[in-house]
C-alpha cells in the first residue's frame, strides 16, 4: 500500500513538472512571435534585371597575315609572343618577315628606266616647243619687215609716178629730150615691180607664220603626249614599287604575334591559290572583347551602355564593364542576340580564350514591390498577409521578379472572390517578417 502511494505521488510530481514546462514553452513562443512583424505598404520601385550568361574573352582585333606575292622567305624577324608595333605617322609597322622576289626587283628597275626615258622625251618636246614659239616670233617679224618694204616701194612708186608725169610734160613741150623721158618711164616701171615684189614678200611671210603657228601647235601636242607617256611610266613604276613593298609582311596594328607558320626558305604563295595559309596571326590585346549571347526573352532589355560585371574564374576576380555594341538582330539559328563588352587590358592579364561569366544589369520600369520577407510560397500559391484589425489576412498575389530584397507584386486577389484579381493601390498594409510562420486569421503584434 505504501509502495502504491509513493508511486502515485511520483507520478503526480512528474505531471506537475510537465505542465510547468509546457506553460513556459508556450509563453516563450508568444514572446518570440510578438513584435517579430512590421507593417509596410506597397511602393513603386524599379528592380533592374540581371541577365547572366557565359562567354569567352576574345582579342579586340585578330588578323591572319597572308602573302600577297609568291616567293621565298628571306628572313623571319618575330616569333610567337613577340610584341609588334603598328603603322604610325612616322613610319610603317614592324616587319614580321621579308620575301625574296628577284624577278620583281628587276622589273622595278626596268620601270624606273622607262620613267627616266619618258622624262627625257618630255624635256626634248618642251625644247622643240620653245623653238616653234621662236619661229612664230620670227615669222611675225618677217611679216612686219615685208609690210615695211611694201610701204617703201609704194612711196618710191609714188615719187616716180609724179616724176614721170613732170618729165612727160617737159618732153611734150620740148623742154627735155625724149631720151630723158624714156629713162624716167623705166624708173617708174622699176618702182612698180619693186612694189609687187614687196607685196609678194608679205604673202610669203604670212604663209610662213601660218606654218610656224601650226608647228607650234604640234609641238604643244607633242609635249602633252610625252607628259602622258611619262605619267603612264610613273604609274607603272609606282605599281611595281607597291608590289615590291609586299615583300615585307608588316604588323597591321600594335599587338602580339600569337601564331607563326613560316620559316626561312619556305616558298609561300598568295592567298586564294588553294595552297595558301596564314603566315602569322597578330592580335590586339590592350583592349579585349567579351561576346555574350543573350536569350530572345531578354534581348529587348539589353541596350548599349548597360552595366556589366564580368567574372573570370581563372583570375578569381570581377571586372566592371558596359555593353559597347549589339548585333541588333537575333541569330535565327540560336534565337540569341550577340552583345559585346570591351574590357581594358593594359597589363594583359585577360587573354583570348578565357572563360567568363557575364552579369548584365538591364534597367526596368517601376512596379509595385514588397519586401521579399513579406512574400511566401504556400502550396501552389504565392501569398502575402495583409494586416487588418490586428490579424493576418492571407492574400494570394501574382508575383514578379525579385532581387532578394524586394519582390514585384503584380496584382492581388479580390477579397472573397477567388480567381478575381485587382491592382494594388499603395494603401494596403502588409506584414513584413517571417511570413512563413503566419496563418490566416492569426493575431499579430507588430512593432
Amino acid at each position: 500500500m505504501t509502495r502504491v502511494v509513493i508511486l502515485l505521488l511520483a507520478a503526480s510530481l512528474a505531471l506537475t513538472g510537465c505542465n510547468r514546462s509546457s506553460s513556459k514553452t508556450g509563453s516563450a513562443a508568444t514572446t518570440n512571435t510578438a513584435g517579430a512583424f512590421s507593417v509596410v505598404r506597397p511602393q513603386k520601385k524599379a528592380l533592374p534585371k540581371e541577365i547572366q550568361q557565359p562567354g569567352t574573352v576574345q582579342a579586340y582585333e585578330s588578323t591572319p597575315l597572308y602573302a600577297k606575292l609568291a616567293g621565298f622567305v628571306k628572313k623571319v624577324n618575330v616569333d610567337i609572343g613577340d610584341p609588334v608595333e603598328g603603322p604610325t605617322e612616322s613610319g610603317p609597322g614592324t616587319v614580321l618577315a621579308e620575301l625574296s622576289i628577284p624577278e620583281l626587283v628587276d622589273e622595278g628597275r626596268e620601270k624606273d628606266a622607262l620613267v627616266e626615258r619618258a622624262r627625257a622625251e618630255v624635256e626634248q618636246a618642251k625644247k622643240l616647243q620653245e623653238i616653234a614659239e621662236a619661229n612664230v616670233v620670227v615669222a611675225d617679224a618677217q611679216i612686219a619687215e615685208a609690210k615695211a618694204g611694201l610701204r617703201r616701194a609704194q612711196a618710191t612708186l609714188k615719187r616716180w609716178e609724179s616724176e614721170a608725169a613732170r618729165v612727160a610734160e617737159m618732153v611734150r613741150t620740148k623742154a627735155l629730150d625724149p631720151q630723158t623721158g624714156a629713162e624716167t618711164e623705166n624708173q617708174l616701171r622699176s618702182a612698180e615691180a619693186a612694189r609687187d615684189e614687196a607685196q609678194s614678200h608679205i604673202t610669203v611671210a604670212e604663209k610662213g607664220t601660218v606654218k610656224a603657228v601650226a608647228e607650234l601647235g604640234k609641238a604643244k601636242e607633242d609635249v602633252k603626249a610625252t607628259e602622258a607617256r611619262q605619267k603612264v611610266a610613273e604609274a607603272e613604276a609606282a605599281r611595281l614599287r607597291s608590289l615590291l613593298d609586299y615583300r615585307f609582311l608588316r604588323a597591321p596594328f600594335t599587338g602580339v604575334v600569337t601564331r607563326r607558320g613560316v620559316d626561312t626558305g619556305h616558298f609561300v604563295q598568295p592567298a586564294g591559290t588553294g595552297k595558301s595559309e596564314a603566315l602569322f596571326t597578330v592580335v590586339r590585346l590592350d583592349t579585349v572583347r567579351v561576346p555574350v549571347d543573350v536569350p530572345e526573352a531578354d534581348a529587348a532589355l539589353v541596350t548599349k551602355g548597360a552595366k556589366v560585371k564580368i567574372t573570370i574564374p581563372s583570375l578569381k576576380g570581377d571586372f566592371p564593364g558596359e555593353v559597347k555594341r549589339t548585333a541588333e538582330a537575333l541569330d535565327p539559328a540560336s534565337r540569341t542576340l550577340r552583345v559585346e563588352i570591351d574590357l581594358p587590358n593594359p597589363d594583359r592579364k585577360l587573354r583570348p580564350g578565357q572563360y567568363v561569366y557575364a552579369r548584365i544589369t538591364a534597367p526596368m520600369p517601376e512596379a509595385w514591390v514588397l519586401p521579399a520577407n513579406a512574400v511566401v510560397k504556400q502550396a501552389d500559391q504565392t501569398v502575402c498577409f495583409l494586416y487588418q484589425d490586428g490579424k493576418a489576412v492571407r492574400t494570394p498575389i501574382q508575383p514578379g521578379r525579385t532581387d532578394g530584397t524586394w519582390t514585384e507584386v503584380v496584382r492581388k486577389q479580390k477579397p472573397g472572390v477567388p480567381g478575381a484579381w485587382e491592382d494594388w493601390t499603395g494603401r494596403e498594409e502588409v506584414l513584413s517578417g517571417p511570413a512563413a510562420t503566419l496563418t490566416d486569421g492569426q493575431a499579430v503584434s507588430t512593432r
